[in-house]
């Protein structure tokens, strides 16, 4: 029988980068299943035909954060709530994930507010030329109490 010895210095040069590519691998996959979604941005008319004057989407806010606010789909109710409350009519506007590359960022909202979760950000000038589909959208459905927004949000 062959006996084998082992001291924890070896052990941890095995095991050490051992997990830290299984960690790589499973950011990764996440960073993945993230990409494979749409993403929504919501215009005021107005918002709207500035940005099809200009070729890109462009909002006060937006210029003032320094990046374009997004939504998932999860997280449109919760957006249309605390952001759009007296509009009558708006523009939703999409966008594949994938055609957005390494600019599109998932983080923690801002302002923080009530909202939980990680929303998307995208860092770069965003060209009407990814949009892959676009709706008007009325006010008119039941306004959901906040809390069951935040529930379906989170």
């Amino acid at each position: 029988m062959l006996k084998m010895n082992f001291s924890w210095k070896t052990l941890g040069m095995i095991v050490i980068p051992l997990a830290i590519i299984m960690l790589i691998f499973e950011n990764n996959k996440n960073l993945e299943m993230k990409t494979e979604t749409n993403v929504y941005k919501i215009l005021t008319q107005e918002q709207w035909q500035i940005s099809k004057k200009n070729g890109y989407i462009t909002t006060d806010l937006d210029i003032k954060d320094g990046f374009i606010h997004l939504s998932t789909a999860k997280q449109l109710a919760g957006t249309l709530y605390y952001y759009f409350k007296k509009e009558k009519d708006l523009i939703l506007v999409q966008f594949n994930s994938r055609d957005l590359k390494s600019n599109l960022i998932f983080e923690k909202p801002n302002p923080k507010a009530n909202r939980k979760g990680l929303f998307p950000h995208f860092y770069s000038q965003l060209k009407l030329e990814k949009v892959s589909n676009f709706w008007e959208i009325q006010r008119g459905a039941f306004i959901l109490p906040e809390e069951i927004v935040l529930e379906q949000e989170n």
